[in-house]
């Protein structure tokens, strides 16, 4: 099922483009096929599907880290090139620590900014402002060392390394993984504040859909690198109807009796209904 998006104002536009990895070798394979959609400035938009749906290529063809094989990306009107060409784009990575090669939080976060020939008063208040975007004091931070710090602080860490560059749209690989309840908590919030109170356009690549549910306001769904849904809540509720672990673990309790009734929920609410299911067999034994 698809859905339009009548945008006056897109940032974002791929036309019919195809990405090959290995193209013209025996392991040849398609992860992109022949894509067309556009992104509205300011949407915060969540790419999911299965593993091998093409998430993640997705998300390295928007940064400009790869580039088509075929067909043509624009980000910002006027800035098309079938070589792709996104300099308003700042990608963090999955593993945020890959982007980290200085001693401190100063230091890896200012480099770009030096070899631009920015002056160190100008790099300090652009650190400042991009540590307390991402809720991280800048004296408390400015001196530890990136390797050495949390899950979640790394990933703050390295979305601030992206906001010191100012781009227009911010695109994350996996922000959740690996995360406990309270880290997701923190991202989840800083992707929030990144849309609202920043304006920028937030695109999320992920399996963990359900960790940013609530705040996503567009879904695009990709199955074997083609565009199988485009759309709001109504394609998150069909989406988690055949992909969601969680709705496969309410599949099974519920033919083992234990319904844990309808509507779209996370991990925590799914805990605390077989809570309460298991709670309300007991009682009536």
């Amino acid at each position: 099922m698809l859905f339009s998006f009548d945008f006056t104002d897109m940032p974002i536009i791929f036309k019919d483009v195809t990405y090959i990895y290995n193209k013209g070798t025996p392991i040849e394979k398609t992860a992109i096929k022949g894509l067309s959609l556009s992104i509205g400035r300011g949407e915060l938009v969540a790419v999911i599907g299965r593993p091998g749906s093409g998430r993640s290529t997705f998300l390295q063809l928007l940064g400009g880290l790869i580039k088509p094989t075929s067909g043509s990306i624009t980000v910002s009107p006027g800035n098309s090139s079938e070589l792709m060409a996104c300099s308003g784009v700042g990608v963090v990575l999955q593993f945020p620590e890959r982007q980290f090669f200085e001693k401190s939080v100063y230091d890896d976060l200012s480099f770009p900014l030096r070899r631009a020939g920015i002056s160190e008063r100008e790099i300090e208040t652009r650190l400042r402002d991009a540590l307390n975007a991402v809720d991280m004091d800048f004296h408390t931070y400015r001196d530890r060392s990136p390797l050495e710090m949390s899950s979640g602080e790394k990933r703050r860490v390295a979305i601030a390394a992206i906001l010191v560059l100012n781009p227009e749209v911010i695109a994350l690989d996996e922000p959740l993984a690996g995360l406990d309840g309270r880290g997701k908590r923190e991202i989840v919030k800083e992707l929030k504040r990144l849309q609202g109170e920043m304006g920028k356009t937030v695109i999320v690549a992920t399996q963990d859909w359900e960790g940013i549910l609530n705040i996503c306001n567009r879904v695009i769904f990709l199955e074997n690198g083609n565009l199988a849904g485009d759309g709001g809540a109504e394609l998150i509720r069909e989406v988690a109807s055949r992909t969601s672990t969680i709705q496969s673990l309410r599949n099974a309790l519920k033919a083992m009796g234990i319904d844990l009734g309808n509507g779209v929920f996370d991990a925590e609410e799914t805990f605390l209904r077989i809570k309460m299911a298991a709670e309300h067999q007991f009682a009536f034994k």
